[in-house]
């Protein structure tokens, strides 16, 4: 009896294969594990919608900061590391990147669909037209935003070719860093014309400024740098939790170490204890202790040390820095003299003043103040050297799935 009634569920199994996948999919209740896009439609789940663009802007920063870190000169993959197994780490590592790299892939999936539920955003919002302005509001100044932070990341961390930075939208031509630089601020100038919020607001500026600073467009960078985030506002974020955690945490802390930092932040520490107040790192075993002398440890960051550590992916040090380098480069935005913002941020952690300061002095500063933030690559491209060799990748590529899929790029 009981292989009959086996046989019957086979068969019954089966059938269903049978069944047209309209009726099948159709003739069934609501999902209950997934959101009909329709259902989206309405103003009352526009705030359910939003937080979905930041969750999503989430599951990028952490991951593209920590694999343009390992391209950098920031942080190392070695075979030598106890936890260390991701040949796509090693790649990156070396510059030697396959298209079909899974981690790159991983990252530049993630954040398509961060450009793209942020565009959905704005879409959604102009076609239900809210009553309630506030929300309305804030959903074009997010989904602006975070449009503007996508192009961004395409901008600084991807490229055709090893040399060619940019990125791809929609399946259309490739964008090259500069063109895509000026999507990004038509979006951020977008956001701010929508922020309610005034810590929104000097974010947008400190945001916008950024990206002026990365174009080479001193003037307008000091503009809108003046406008941005002072002492004692708070950071910029993005959040983790221990279902989606950090990425640095997984594969470059305490999680799991494939990742270790570079030396020289060691060296930082020794040369000025009071310097570990800011770069957080701790020891983490290597197999063969002789490899690394002589230091016989590696290092790891421990700046996220759990599964939830949100990242300050932009902060009022930050934005003092910016302030500092742009009054070097002729274009003071007038929040203090250069010495004295660098200052400013060292206090802030307990570090001794300096007594004069240049542009080495401010990526030096840079280095250490944006350690694990995703700062370190583009920096390199502006004015720190290359480390690896001719020919290496300089951006995490565009991936072969992407190239074999569009017909507009090769």
């Amino acid at each position: 009896m009981k292989n009959i009634l086996k046989f019957n569920w086979i068969i019954f199994a089966i059938s269903l294969l049978f069944i047209s996948c309209e009726d099948y999919v159709t003739d069934i209740d609501p999902l209950i594990d997934a959101v009909e896009d329709e259902r989206l439609n309405d103003a009352s789940q526009i705030n359910f919608v939003l937080k979905g663009v930041k969750t999503q802007y989430s599951e990028v920063q952490d991951a593209i900061s920590c694999l343009s870190g390992a391209l950098s000169d920031e942080i190392i993959y070695s075979a030598n590391l106890q936890g260390a197994s991701f040949p796509s780490f090693q790649e990156i590592d070396v510059g030697v990147i396959e298209l079909d790299n899974n981690s790159v892939d991983n990252v530049y999936d993630d954040l398509g669909e961060l450009r793209l539920f942020a565009d959905d955003l704005i879409r959604r919002v102009n076609d239900v037209n809210p009553s309630d302005t506030d929300l309305k509001n804030e959903a074009l100044f997010v989904g602006n935003l975070y449009g503007a932070i996508a192009r961004y990341f395409y901008a600084v961390y991807f490229g055709l070719n090893p040399d060619e930075g940019g990125g791809v939208i929609d399946n259309g031509p490739f964008i090259p860093s500069d063109d895509m630089f000026d999507l990004a601020v038509e979006k951020f100038q977008a956001a701010i014309t929508f922020a309610a919020d005034a810590h929104d607001l000097k974010v947008a500026h400190s945001l916008l400024g950024r990206t002026y600073l990365y174009m080479g467009d001193y003037a307008n960078a000091a503009t809108h740098v003046a406008q941005g985030l002072v002492e004692g506002d708070d950071p910029f974020q993005s959040l983790h939790t221990v279902i989606a955690d950090n990425y640095w945490w997984g594969y470059a802390g305490a999680g799991r170490c494939q990742l270790g930092v570079d030396f020289r932040f060691k060296d930082y520490i020794d040369d000025d204890p009071a310097e570990a107040n800011r770069i957080i790192i701790a020891p983490t075993p290597a197999i063969d202790t002789n490899a690394v002398a002589p230091y016989g440890t590696y290092y790891r960051q421990d700046m996220y040390p759990a599964q939830g550590s949100p990242i300050n992916a932009l902060t009022w040090q930050e934005n003092y820095l910016m302030a500092a380098e742009l009054e070097l480069r002729g274009q003071a935005a007038g929040l203090g003299t250069a010495l004295d913002l660098v200052n400013a941020v060292r206090t802030s952690h307990e570090i001794a003043d300096l007594a004069a300061v240049d542009l080495d002095v401010i990526f030096e500063e840079r280095d250490k103040e944006l350690f694990t933030t995703g700062a370190r690559l583009i920096d390199q491209h502006r004015y720190v050297p290359w480390h690896l060799g001719a020919g290496t990748w300089k951006y995490l590529p565009i991936t072969r799935s992407e190239r074999a899929n569009n017909p507009n790029i090769d």
